[in-house]
């Protein structure tokens, strides 16, 4: 891009974690100021501007396009005061807000949630009254919400059923009937609600855009593998005799069954492993050909001892994790080919029942999984497990591995062999006609597997289309319909006739090494995205969109008290925008009804956080309003045959994956068979001053990420890189790592604009937080308020023109004037802000 476009230069300055010295307080009132310089102009909504969806994007009843800029209120967020509701939907649009997603109401009884205190069973009068009137308070500062259905509510318990065992319910809600009449049930008395302040029913509202049937719930979700064939009988024995009912319609006897499933056997050949009876290497200490991987913590040991009378390899952890993978034995560097039927026998027991993982993938980077993934529960008695796969790709160091790292209790092993050939011949008690197949088999060719993911993915499909037709039909809901969040490309499938496509991604989610959700035992590894292009998450959620569909991403955090928190606004407004996506919602502003806090609370609301809620704004500019352009992008379209996407869900597991060729997205064949028009560019190859995005690292592991518009510009990472990158324009003091962003706030061009909002932030912490001395916890020691932000110092390069600097209040109001000096603006700690305001109109 021309520098005639972009003038504004921003110089970061760097300071070493000790300078704390420029930390401040930065606390943004719970009211939005009626003087606020920065604040976002609002429309409120009526049955002239209700959302549709049409060719890949949402437009208002006027035909205009529009993008969601929001926010997720969870729990008794959702349920304000009256007085409250006034406030929270001013500050929202003041922030340019103008949509928020309606979470977690159905997981708690009042007043966490929507359900009445003294019997758990229906919809609170009080719920239900706060809930509309905030409703008609967001609707005239003109902001839009998207109501969610299922999240929380284990309908199970309520109805009397045997226990799921399944977190919330999720995936039998897909498929057991009850559970989905229950689901009708709670969305006739929500959606069919009169709204005394609206005069209208939720359901009919032009604020209630949207609506989700269920929150990241699908039968291809992150432990689908382990948990369906574990399913309690009463759901399994339901899952089942849909499945039987599926293959009789395609197959119709057990015969022409067995001819496809079986196709494939071959004798077994000879173990493709390095001593599979596990003796002990005398120098190293380990079975020869075997390793032990410990990550995140997590440490075990190693011991040859003799149980139940058979001698074996004991894998006994000392301190576990939240991952299995964090402690793993495997062995590598063994070929397998695409198409061909593998053999896995070992035996196993353990001290007492407990469960392992064992898969087969890459023995070397990306670590991607080649189509085999088994979670075997173990019992004290020493078993023989065959187990019989077909490897869906080429690779010649592939690894056998076995995860054992999120449970305690020692696992023992001997007599492992893995050989190509397999035998795939139904059992004995199989039979079409009498309904017993089993859904899962220790041995599976290709064929059954397929089979059973094109199964699933039709039964989820199923689900999801009725629940969208009830909704539409017998309820007369207006609003846009979702299922669910995109979970690969067969969850993606099952989307493909919901009005708008849905994901979720958050950058080094907070994890639990000794019991979910512990708040003293939790870490966060403290890992700027920024320097980690390769992983970053904006990728997969770049591949969930599908051609023409709206695309959204209701959830979306870099969660506290990451050092670097302030990039998540910045990256992923800009990001999206250039990924022309429809909807971003980051994850929460609150959980609770405590509006006036002065601190950061959790790892997720941020409403009282600076590090997020002050780049609002700016982000409003950036992808509400079109700040960064939309790059060129390909189609992706569901193929006809399910069976292609059930070999890339096979080979990928749960989602889309890809590799990086420095910072550009490279898409492997999942990409080329999802879409024959060609490949979706996600960033262009060229960096620097001149580009739209760029996104590099240098050889000390230190990122720069940029984005640049006519009327904004996005700067996040280390200042020796904006330095490398954009010298001689700036000049460096500190702090070590920062987030800016330089947006016009009346959307013209930044050297035509009158009102430029400056943004810039370090790290932002509570005083007295105690981070421990790697710092990737604080336990249970977030401190006390006030809350405060590092300062940024360096200059900017201001456009050429008459007008006035100002440092402004946390308020959004000015504080002072800032001298511009020969065109250059000084950020500097003694202003105590992260917010600097350009007045072009003010000489």
């Amino acid at each position: 891009m021309n520098k005639a476009v972009i003038v504004i230069w921003t110089a970061i300055a760097i300071c070493r974690l000790a300078a704390a010295k420029e930390f401040v307080p930065f606390v943004i009132p719970a009211a939005a100021h009626p003087d606020s310089v920065i604040a976002y102009p609002y429309r409120p909504i009526d049955g002239e501007i209700r959302l549709s969806a049409r060719e890949g994007h949402f437009y208002d009843g006027q035909g205009q396009p529009v993008r969601l800029w929001g926010v997720n209120l969870s729990f008794g967020a959702n349920f304000p005061t009256h007085a409250d509701a006034k406030v929270v939907a001013g500050r929202l649009a003041a922030a340019g807000v103008n949509a928020v997603r309606l979470h977690h109401m159905d997981s708690a009884n009042w007043p966490r949630g929507i359900w009445d205190p003294n019997t758990g069973q229906n919809i609170y009068p009080e719920a239900l009254d706060r809930l509309g009137f905030f409703i008609d308070q967001l609707a005239s500062h003109g902001i839009y919400v998207n109501m969610n259905l299922h999240v929380g509510r284990k309908h199970s318990v309520h109805l009397g059923l045997p226990d799921s065992k399944q977190d919330m319910d999720k995936k039998v809600t897909i498929f057991t009937p009850a559970l989905i009449d229950a689901q009708k049930d709670y969305a006739r008395q929500l959606l069919g609600y009169e709204n005394p302040y609206r005069h209208m029913r939720f359901a009919d509202d032009p604020a209630v855009a949207m609506v989700e049937i269920t929150n990241e719930d699908s039968l291809f979700m992150w432990d689908a593998a382990e948990s369906l064939p574990n399913l309690p009988a009463y759901y399994a024995e339901i899952l089942q005799g849909q499945y039987n009912d599926w293959l009789q319609k395609r197959y119709e006897t057990t015969e022409k069954l067995r001819q496809v499933w079986s196709a494939g056997s071959e004798p077994l050949g000879a173990n493709l492993l390095i001593n599979g009876e596990l003796k002990k290497s005398p120098a190293e200490g380990l079975p020869e050909g075997w390793f032990l991987e410990q990550h995140a913590g997590a440490r075990a040991n190693l011991a040859w001892i003799r149980w139940q009378e058979q001698e074996g390899l004991a894998l006994e952890p000392v301190q576990i994790s939240t991952a299995g993978w964090h402690l793993q034995f495997n062995q590598r560097q063994f070929p397998v080919k695409q198409g061909r039927a593998y053999t896995l026998v070992f035996e196993a027991a353990a001290a007492e029942s407990r469960s392992i993982r064992v898969n087969i993938g890459q023995g070397h980077p990306p670590w991607r999984g080649l189509g085999f993934y088994q979670q075997i529960t173990l019992s004290e008695s020493w078993r023989k497990y065959p187990l019989c796969f077909t490897i869906p790709e080429d690779d010649e160091n592939a690894r056998l591995n076995f995860e054992f790292g999120d449970q305690m209790g020692p696992v023992y092993l001997r007599s492992i062999v893995l050989c190509p050939g397999a035998s795939y011949e139904l059992d004995a008690a199989e039979s079409l006609e009498a309904g017993t197949v089993q859904i899962y088999s220790w041995s599976e060719s290709q064929q059954r597997l397929t089979d059973r993911m094109i199964f699933y993915a039709d039964t989820e499909k199923r689900f999801f289309d009725g629940m969208r037709s009830f909704l539409r039909n017998e309820l007369g809901c207006q609003a846009l319909v979702t299922g669910t969040i995109v979970f690969g490309p067969l969850g993606l499938y099952a989307q493909s006739d919901m009005d708008f496509i849905d994901a979720h991604s958050y950058w080094q989610h907070p994890h639990f090494p000794s019991q979910p959700w512990d708040p003293e035992n939790w870490l966060i590894e403290q890992t700027a995205m920024t320097d980690h292009a390769e992983q970053a998450i904006l990728w997969g959620l770049a591949l969930s969109k599908l051609s023409g569909k709206p695309f959204t991403v209701t959830e979306y955090n870099h969660p506290a008290p990451l050092d670097s928190q302030a990039e998540c606004v910045p990256i992923v407004a800009s990001f999206g925008a250039g990924q022309d996506w429809d909807g971003i919602w980051i994850y929460s502003y609150s959980h609770s009804q405590d509006w006036t806090r002065n601190c950061l609370s959790n790892f997720f609301d941020i409403d009282s956080n600076p590090a997020k809620w002050g780049f609002m704004r700016a982000g409003a500019a950036l992808f509400r309003d079109g700040g960064i352009p939309v790059l060129p992008v390909g189609k992706r379209e569901i193929p006809s045959d399910l069976s292609q996407l059930a070999t890339i869900q096979q080979k990928y597991k749960d989602s889309f994956l890809f590799v990086l060729q420095g910072p550009v997205l490279s898409l492997l064949e999942n990409r080329a068979e999802l879409s024959a028009e060609g490949q979706t560019q996600v960033l262009p190859p060229a960096t620097g001053r001149d580009s739209v995005f760029s996104w590099d690292t240098n050889s000390a592991g230190k990122g720069i990420y940029q984005a640049k518009g006519k009327t904004s510009w996005v700067g996040v990472g280390h200042a020796g890189q904006f330095s490398e990158d954009t010298a001689p324009l700036i000049r460096l003091d500190q702090p070590e790592f920062a987030a800016l962003t330089v947006t016009a706030l009346d959307n013209q061009p930044l050297n035509l604009s009158s009102k430029i909002l400056i943004t810039a932030c370090g790290r932002c912490e509570n005083t007295d937080m105690t981070f421990r001395a790697d710092r990737r916890t604080v336990g249970r020691d977030w401190g006390l308020g006030p809350v405060r932000i590092e300062t940024v110092t360096g200059i900017l390069k201001v456009p050429v023109g008459t007008g006035k600097g100002y440092a402004l209040h946390p308020d959004g109001t000015i504080a002072g004037e800032v001298p511009l000096e020969n065109g250059i603006l000084r950020l500097e700690g003694k202003y105590k802000t992260m917010w600097y305001f350009l007045d072009r109109h003010n000489p």
